[in-house]
């Protein structure tokens, strides 16, 4: 096996029941009586299953990990990865620069570290809600008339848990942060925000809604659930 596992059998039990806990644990509990031959065979049954908790897992302990906000660090920009490039030199007149394939930040060379750490951030989340003010309102164009639905206005706020609303009277915001996810994802969110100017609850009909736009939505959903809390600066 590709992975470590602890079984754990008990005489009053059943049913074998496989359990991944958040620190990379893996616990077969089975009934005293079953044969290791057996044990091993459900667990090479479960194996894939297996593999993608221990992935998730390891995704969100990735993306609880603090930034740090120096040369070298990674931030997403609609799926792909780019390096932070920290320079000296005045920010007011160097503004973020996404080029080479890095994203070109000056800070001032006199600063203590809290206030290095924080003039980053700033710039970044200026330079990401600026590119979302853009490109969110643009893909809810093309797919609104896909749609053949009409919102009221489309804009960008800076929700802190959810990642997009739809009003009763049509206006539609979405969270700057998706800029940061890929662009399946991206475009997920906005048919999701988008459907509810039909469907205003989670009903079956919503859902079939959003499957008849993108056939493959779940696996935008499962990206989320993953990998949501690090999209952030």
């Amino acid at each position: 096996m590709a992975f470590e596992y602890q079984v754990i059998r008990r005489p009053r039990r059943k049913t074998a029941a496989i359990t991944v806990k958040p620190d990379g644990t893996v616990q077969v509990v089975v009934p005293a009586s079953l044969s290791e031959d057996r044990v091993i065979d459900l667990i090479e049954r479960k194996g894939r299953w297996i593999k993608e908790k221990l992935a998730d897992f390891e995704k969100l302990k990735s993306n609880n990990r603090q930034k740090k906000y120096a040369s070298g660090e990674s931030f997403a920009y609609l799926g792909r990865n780019y390096r932070l490039k920290v320079v000296t030199g005045d920010p007011e007149n160097n503004p973020v620069k996404l080029m080479n394939g890095k994203f070109l930040i000056h800070v001032p060379a006199s600063l203590t570290k809290k206030a290095h750490d924080q003039l980053v951030v700033d710039q970044l989340t200026c330079w990401y809600q600026s590119h979302a003010a853009v490109r969110l309102p643009e893909k809810a164009q093309i797919f609104a008339q896909l749609m053949g639905v009409a919102p009221a206005s489309v804009g960008i706020k800076g929700y802190k848990s959810r990642l997009g609303t739809c009003h009763s009277d049509g206006r539609v915001y979405f969270n700057w942060r998706i800029i940061m996810a890929p662009h399946a994802v991206v475009d997920y969110v906005i048919v999701h925000e988008l459907s509810h100017l039909v469907h205003h609850d989670h009903s079956k009909n919503f859902w079939n809604h959003v499957e008849g736009v993108l056939p493959n939505y779940l696996e935008s959903k499962a990206w989320l659930r993953a990998n949501g809390r690090g999209l952030r600066v």
